[in-house]
């Protein structure tokens, strides 16, 4: 299954990203999706210096079993990414930082025109 992060709210997820592979796992008793984008964030941006960002860790901010499911799109998420440079599995999401709000979506094209729900 293909899958699409986009956002109409912030820059860097105005262009679809698309996720090039994803794990699902549960930190501090929630559900998240660790997920590798094909276009990295800038890092600087973050505080990273040149070490940009492919992997983000999605939320989902209404139906916590929608990861489970992955039957009805788009999917409203918090997208966060290590609060420090070089964490690489955060153990709780206090060591996360939330830097959008965004949408999971099946397809491209309606990542495209931020299709709603």
């Amino acid at each position: 299954m293909e899958l699409y992060l986009s956002s109409y709210e912030y820059a860097d997820f105005d262009i679809p990203k698309k996720v090039i592979q994803y794990r699902k796992t549960v930190i501090d008793n929630r559900n998240v999706m660790v997920a590798e984008i094909d276009a990295p964030l800038i890092g600087q941006k973050y505080g990273f210096g040149d070490a940009d960002v492919s992997v983000v860790y999605l939320i989902n901010r209404v139906d916590e079993d929608a990861f489970e499911k992955l039957n009805s799109f788009p999917i409203d998420v918090h997208v966060l990414i290590p609060k420090v440079k070089g964490d690489k599995e955060p153990l709780t999401l206090s060591q996360l930082q939330n830097i959008a709000w965004a949408c999971l979506y099946d397809n491209e094209t309606d990542a495209r025109i931020h299709k709603p729900v």
